[in-house]
């Protein structure tokens, strides 16, 4: 693949990646009281060309496990909700029940997976929880277009297909109806699995930049990198962090009216 240089930037680029509330936030509201939070899944069937597939999948897994206990607890402390209680159950095994087709949206680095729910098994789960909605946060591979700038002085970038692990999140109600979907737009990605290889194209002097594919072991050491952030976030690694903090920052619904909470449990 060939490079350019990024000689002028006449537009700061950002991802404009908030969530979206597929009905109105005062129904919103109204219907989702208690939120239930299912462990984080992974699409073992998505597009995951690394050459070590397998042990990508079970990496993620694995980090995976027990992070939905801290998503939990920053949505508690929004107080946008009478309650947000935990959905325990096996991953896979959740994601194969609700999970009922895919749908691909968006082009370019705006791509992304949209999933569809069962509505029968979200209406058992709903039931048997007690709780409104319930929040599912999957992580998929996807091939698509993005952009990625070398860290050097020169500002070169490589446009080029590229394969991340992107993370999408759905509120669910009880019909299999979607409240309000996160989509991983605008270049997001939660891990990337592949880089351009900027400064061997450099040192060989050439144009053409290879892009390939991390180590696991890389991979490992950055779902396990710890959040330096001076103040907060450092119960989970910094990309779980940073995932939760978009996550919730986009799904605040706003303050819950205490007295119309408290006429709901009466």
């Amino acid at each position: 693949m060939r490079y350019l240089l990024w000689l002028l930037v006449p537009v700061l680029l950002l991802g404009c990646n908030a969530g979206a509330y597929k009905i109105s936030k005062e129904e919103y509201r109204e219907r989702v009281r208690t939120l239930g939070v299912l462990p984080l899944m992974v699409d073992s069937n998505s597009a995951i060309t690394h050459p070590e597939r397998s042990r990508v999948i079970e990496l993620l897994r694995r980090h995976n496990a027990g992070k939905e206990e801290e998503l939990i607890a920053r949505l508690r402390q929004q107080k946008g909700y009478f309650d947000v209680r935990e959905i325990a159950g096996d991953p896979q095994q959740l994601f194969s029940r609700l999970v009922s087709g895919t749908t691909l949206r968006g082009k370019g680095d705006s791509q992304y997976v949209r999933y569809h729910f069962n509505a029968a098994v979200a209406r058992e789960i709903t039931a048997a929880n007690m709780v409104d909605g319930l929040l599912v946060v999957i992580m998929s591979g996807l091939e698509r277009t993005e952009t990625r700038r070398d860290r050097g002085p020169l500002l070169a970038y490589l446009e080029a297909p590229y394969n991340p692990v992107l993370a999408a999140a759905a509120v669910v109600l009880p019909s299999g109806e979607i409240a309000w979907e996160y989509a991983p737009t605008g270049g997001e990605s939660f891990l990337h699995l592949q880089y351009p290889a900027f400064d061997e194209a450099f040192y060989n002097k050439t144009d053409e930049v290879q892009i390939k594919f991390i180590s696991v072991d890389g991979l490992e050491r950055t779902l396990a990198e710890p959040d330096r952030k001076l103040f907060g976030g450092k119960k989970v690694p910094r990309l779980y962090g940073e995932l939760f903090d978009r996550l919730t920052g986009a799904m605040h619904p706003g303050l819950l009216n205490p007295l119309r909470s408290k006429e709901s449990t009466q």
